[in-house]
């Protein structure tokens, strides 16, 4: 699995040295990385995500809690101050994958990645990627699981829904069925759906209702598969 499937994002307090950060990360990622500058919480989900500051206290606590939030399986790197005392970020509740200091150095960041890619490299032998990994365009993706909502075949391609995203690659639905964890069942012919997403099952209408208000197909020859699925 290379670098380019992972997303990467930036964290900072000042814009220019985010800007800057963000710059030198992409001499190693691959792809390009997302900037953010000072918002309170994260909500959105990055693999990679590099938490920059250089005033110590809640406030950053609190921020670097909303980026674990976000997923179990990201690598939060603090950068701060040489001297500063992170040990309040060693907690439970954050986890920190490592620490980095200013000004970052290129020979850091390069091990930082060779780092995250063995390990990355690693969970996918062992089957511990909770992620799907594909190309559109020339462009590679890696997504999580728990986002997908429903894959849908269309014509030779694959649209693949998120809440909010909606991304097309060439591939058949009954390939892509059998590279899919358990949780992914057939509910149509052109349907696989994430049944941890499904919010409702509805027989009469034969349609299936998830999450952010998407509703899709339920074809009777795969209504006691769905039913079973979501007895589980």
């Amino acid at each position: 699995m290379m670098l380019e499937t992972l997303s990467i994002a930036v964290w900072d307090t000042d814009k220019r040295r985010g800007q800057s950060l963000k710059e030198r990360v992409e001499m190693f990622s691959e792809r390009e990385a997302v900037v953010y500058c000072g918002d309170p919480a994260i909500n959105d989900h990055h693999d990679v995500f590099f938490l920059s500051f250089n005033e110590y206290g809640e406030p950053i606590i609190k921020t670097a809690r909303s980026v674990r939030l976000t997923g179990e399986d990201v690598f939060l790197l603090l950068v701060c101050e040489r001297g500063g005392d992170v040990t309040p970020f060693f907690r439970p509740l954050i986890r920190p994958n490592g620490v980095l200091f200013h000004p970052v150095q290129n020979t850091a960041l390069r091990d930082v990645f060779y780092e995250i890619q063995a390990e990355v490299e690693r969970l996918s032998q062992a089957g511990e990627i909770a992620a799907f990994v594909f190309k559109s365009e020339g462009v590679s993706y890696r997504l999580p699981f728990r986002d997908i909502l429903f894959f849908e075949a269309n014509n030779k391609k694959i649209n693949i829904h998120t809440i909010g995203q909606e991304i097309s690659y060439y591939d058949s639905i009954e390939n892509l069925a059998s590279m899919l964890p358990s949780s992914f069942v057939r509910c149509h012919r052109g349907y696989l759906v994430n049944t941890m997403q499904i919010e409702e099952m509805r027989s009469a209408d034969m349609e299936l209702r998830l999450a952010g208000g998407y509703r899709i197909p339920l074809s009777r020859s795969f209504k006691d598969s769905i039913k079973e699925a979501l007895s589980k």
